[in-house]
């Protein structure tokens, strides 16, 4: 059974490297082929350090934070998803009032240029001022 497996894997690999993307088969390349320069995410500054948003539930902002990556100009252009930015924007939109537990926080998007060669280096751009509570 193990044999007729490697064969018939083999024979995908093959037949995919010979036809590239022709349905049904793939090379996949969307996961390989590029290597990113740069990464963004959208966090929270505390007294504390850099926390994910999901850490706080409820949220108080006097201006909501904006998803658009147009905002941190000094670190366009930047790789970001938009559909997990707009989650977390959601996220803040969506919480209840933190009361009297509330803290100050500073909703940042963290951006990180990634040389070929070399540690990663990153930069903060301000999205918001907030109030938070876990």
């Amino acid at each position: 059974m193990r044999v007729r497996v490697a064969i018939v894997l083999l024979v995908y690999v093959v037949a995919a490297r010979g036809v590239g993307n022709l349905y049904p088969l793939s090379s996949f390349e969307m996961y390989g082929s590029t290597r990113l320069t740069t990464a963004s995410r959208i966090a929270v500054q505390t007294d504390r350090g850099v926390q994910e948003i999901e850490r706080f539930s409820r949220w108080r902002c006097a201006t909501p934070p904006s998803v658009d990556p147009r905002i941190c100009l000094a670190q366009w252009p930047y790789f970001h998803v938009e559909a997990r930015d707009r989650e977390v924007l959601d996220h803040i939109r969506d919480a209840a009032d933190p009361g009297t537990d509330a803290q100050p926080v500073t909703v940042i998007r963290r951006v990180w240029r990634l040389p070929a060669d070399g540690p990663a280096v990153a930069s903060e751009c301000v999205l918001a001022q907030c109030e938070a509570a876990p």
